[in-house]
């Protein structure tokens, strides 16, 4: 089973990333991050490390409290793992964030395949028409119609 995971991290005091930040404020979402895990592996792509993949329990250190909304994709045939593997250490896209942070969403119609932030990888990764439009609450909606559940790390 293919599983699309939505992160929704606990606000505190603790300081969040200003890439998380960003995504949470410019979109109105609790979502601040979305990866996709199969076979007890996350495929992502964050600050500081891009595309990348990373095994489920080294995944969830730090991430204590934080709640995950995980959508059921039974159909392997839906994601395009091949995607992933054309991707793998692409760096990630700072500047989609910066143009989210100033209401410039209209540059990312320029955008490259040198750079690519969660939510693109995995609207990539689901064949989804223009993957760079997609934040974390779009692909949410998107997947509406999966099974989902919840639960709390």
């Amino acid at each position: 089973m293919i599983e699309v995971i939505f992160t929704s991290r606990p606000l505190s005091l603790k300081p969040i990333s200003w890439v998380n930040a960003v995504t949470r404020i410019k979109t109105k979402s609790p979502f601040d991050h979305v990866s996709l895990k199969y076979k007890g592996y996350i495929h992502e792509s964050t600050a500081g490390k891009g595309v990348h993949k990373i095994h489920f329990d080294e995944w969830t250190k730090g991430r204590e409290g934080s709640y995950l909304i995980c959508y059921e994709i039974e159909d392997r045939n839906k994601v395009k793992f091949i995607h992933f593997e054309n991707l793998l250490g692409t760096k990630y896209d700072y500047w989609a964030n910066i143009y989210y942070l100033i209401g410039a969403k209209k540059m990312l119609e320029r955008k490259s395949r040198q750079r690519m932030f969660c939510s693109e990888l995995i609207a990539e990764m689901l064949e989804l028409d223009n993957p760079h439009e997609y934040t974390p609450d779009d692909l949410e909606r998107e997947l509406r119609d999966y099974n989902s559940y919840i639960i709390e790390l």
